[in-house]
């Protein structure tokens, strides 16, 4: 029975601990239904497909309003900084050699260029031969930002979400990507060399962030979690934002102006950045 889990083994490295594997393994089925239904009050055999087959959700409508009320909104200005360099810090440095860049200086050059990333795959690697891809078109031609303050039901809290809109270079869609449920005001004011220590958060809908301990997911259950982001097009249908090679959001804002935010792009399985935008609120 396909449920899979995941371990890390770590290497001690002069008193610190480095992450040198991945690995799958095969959950006890038994166990793995006694825990899901114990957790959820749900009948297992109504879900086991789902849970134990993965099901492709591209071209599912997405029902915005069940994951947050706006309350208002605004355009802000804001930059797509398409000739600025780029950068690296944090994991994105450690995997820089497991991306293959072909003429790739800016950011710009991101966008329909043949940049391929080592793909992970069993028993828990990346493999440089196996390169995975990107659509990078989809987000081509970036247009305008919106700002929202919003009303989760996860949340008493008025809390802020940001939409990017971008133009397919292709086919001329209009794909958005959204960022929603966090304290603008409580971003960290942060150097751009600094950027990990920002809102660095995975695509989807109740996810945990890519680090935290034992104890902070304990604290903070993801399935209570107001944060969501997601890829959807004009007609609020879910884009396979795996594929076109986007993993998630990092935000922060300005070491020197507050009411300046900076939204990154992280690429498929983080090994580098994919996009630097300014907003100024």
């Amino acid at each position: 029975m396909p449920v899979f889990g995941k371990f890390c083994c770590l290497q001690r490295k002069k008193r610190k601990k480095a992450l040198y594997y991945q690995g799958w393994f095969t959950f006890p089925p038994g166990h793995y239904k006694a825990v899901f239904e114990e957790i959820t009050g749900l009948s297992y055999w109504k879900h086991w497909r789902r849970l134990e087959h993965w099901v492709d959700p591209t071209g599912s409508s997405i029902n915005l309003k069940a994951l947050r009320k706006v309350l208002n909104e605004r355009e802000v200005q804001a930059e797509f900084l398409a000739q600025e360099r780029i950068f690296a810090s944090g994991e994105q440095v450690r995997k820089l050699r497991t991306t293959n860049f072909q003429n790739v200086i800016t950011w710009k050059d991101f966008c329909g260029s043949s940049v391929e990333f080592a793909t992970f795959a069993p028993p828990g690697r990346y493999y440089v031969e196996k390169p995975w891809k990107n659509e990078y078109w989809k987000i081509a031609e970036f247009k305008k930002a919106i700002l929202r303050d919003i009303q989760s039901p996860a949340s008493e809290e008025v809390l802020q979400e940001i939409e990017l809109i971008f133009k397919d270079s292709k086919t001329g869609e209009e794909n958005r990507f959204f960022v929603s449920g966090f304290k603008l005001n409580q971003l960290p004011q942060l150097p751009v060399e600094h950027y990990p220590q920002g809102l660095y958060m995975p695509m989807g809908i109740g996810v945990p962030p890519f680090f935290l301990s034992y104890q902070d997911l304990e604290r903070n259950p993801p399935d209570k979690s107001p944060y969501f982001s997601v890829l959807l097009d004009s007609n609020d249908t879910w884009i396979n934002h795996h594929e076109v090679a986007i993993d998630g959001p990092v935000l922060h804002r300005d070491i020197n102006n507050p009411n300046v935010i900076h939204v990154y792009l992280l690429s498929y399985e983080r090994h580098s950045l994919a996009g630097h935008y300014l907003l100024k609120i």
